[in-house]
């Protein structure tokens, strides 16, 4: 297949961008495959002279990684699965409900997509604190839920919305609830929406850093970034192992993008298209 002189102009744009992006990521698997020295060396850019992959063992043990991905695989299931079971049923009801009061409802939940989670931290660690849940996943869970429902619940009453009606009327007329229609017609039809949701969640949370820190203060319950912060504080002058650990954190995220990113574009493009 030929490249059009166009195609060309394109790459010649994006190449740039991408070196830009790709070069820190490279440079920082390297350099966690060298020893100390070589890092220290005149030239970091250098490839390493043997792969040492002892690294990544001995950040694995000191650093505790086990029990920190662990916390973050708790974390992430229990939002995706709460996010799951609150944005996908409200965004039938805003979508094909007819009620006193929808339009304000939804307007309610897109205005909460302006505020920074910044600007409410105090109020929601008073809250927290009140239902006994700081120091615990369930609380940092529950905040990081009430932060992402906003945008599950547009995702979802967007791609609802472009659903026919008369899909439900026909259910109806066969003796179908709205709990059977939710389930057995609109919810097969959602999967791309579902995927995108359950991918921008799951990442967000994985990566989330603010609430984790605010809520969570034992390490026997912290999750990966505040546990690689820990670990690059107490072993500042031991690159190898910070770099090592860095990408024990970073590369789960890069590796269930990859994998999803094809369902992750149709989920967002639909919802977008449809909405």
């Amino acid at each position: 297949m030929s490249v059009s002189r166009k195609d060309w102009r394109v790459l010649a744009l994006l190449a740039p961008a991408t070196f830009i992006i790709v070069a820190p990521f490279l440079w920082l698997i390297t350099s966690s495959l060298k020893t100390e020295a070589e890092i220290g060396a005149s030239n970091p850019f250098a490839l390493p002279n043997k792969l040492m992959w002892q690294n990544y063992a001995d950040a694995w043990k000191i650093g505790g990684f086990a029990d920190l991905i662990g916390n973050s695989l708790m974390n992430v299931a229990g939002v995706v699965l709460l996010l799951l079971l609150v944005c996908v049923p409200a965004g039938y009801v805003l979508a094909k409900m007819r009620f006193p009061g929808r339009e304000w409802v939804f307007y309610g939940f897109i205005f909460g997509l302006t505020i920074p989670i910044n600007a409410i931290i105090i109020p929601l660690y008073q809250v927290l604190t009140g239902l006994g849940l700081i120091d615990s996943l369930t609380g940092v869970v529950l905040a990081q839920v009430s932060n992402g429902a906003p945008f599950g619940i547009f995702l979802m009453r967007s791609f609802f919305v472009s659903v026919p009606g008369e899909l439900s009327e026909a259910a109806k007329v066969d003796g179908a609830n709205h709990f059977q229609i939710l389930t057995r017609v609109f919810l097969p039809l959602s999967m791309p929406a579902v995927q995108a949701l359950v991918i921008i969640s799951a990442l967000s949370t994985w990566n989330d850093f603010f609430l984790p820190l605010v809520v969570l203060i034992s390490p026997d319950v912290q999750t990966l970034p505040l546990g690689l912060v820990r670990f690059v504080s107490t072993n500042v002058t031991s690159y190898h192992l910070v770099f090592s650990g860095t990408v024990i954190t970073f590369l789960p995220v890069i590796v269930l993008f990859v994998l999803m990113q094809r369902r992750f574009t149709e989920g967002l493009t639909q919802g977008a298209l449809k909405g």
